[in-house]
């Protein structure tokens, strides 16, 4: 599920799903911090916090997220979720140099995080959104 943009002075927010209509239940929250970062080597990190409850233990969670910003979007690869009642932290990273040209900058962007699962009706596991959120963040450019 993607959600519209927040209004870029918006603090921290988080999305809270009820139960899903699914055999197991469901509930979770994920943010995102404040500030990006791109490392001098040309690594860009995400990072934030998450909170998610299932009632399944065979079901897996993760932590997915894209940067977003100028109409570009860049996706990183997902961690695999705690869902014991408590916050824990996320963060993924991965090189934006060499993108062909996507040409992320300094600036204000955005970023959509989702807790993401994988469902199968019959075929190919296909991913889920349990709930996500789109928030505004400062991208620092450490490479100027």
């Amino acid at each position: 599920m993607r959600l519209p943009a927040l209004a870029l002075a918006a603090l921290t927010a988080v999305v809270v799903l009820s139960p899903s209509a699914s055999a197991d239940s469901f509930s979770g929250s994920v943010s995102a911090h404040q500030l990006a970062r791109i490392a001098p080597d040309g690594t860009l990190t995400l990072s934030g916090t998450y909170r998610c409850e299932t009632s399944s233990s065979a079901r897996a969670v993760f932590v997915s997220s894209n940067l977003v910003q100028d109409n570009k979007r860049l996706g990183f690869g997902s961690t695999e979720a705690r869902c014991d009642g408590q916050e824990h932290q996320w963060s993924s990273s991965g090189p934006v140099d060499g993108l062909m040209g996507l040409g992320f900058h300094e600036g204000q962007a955005a970023v959509d995080a989702h807790l993401m699962t994988l469902e199968s009706d019959g075929g190919l596991p296909m991913p889920r959104a349990l709930v996500g959120q789109e928030e505004p963040v400062r991208l620092v450019d450490d490479r100027t």
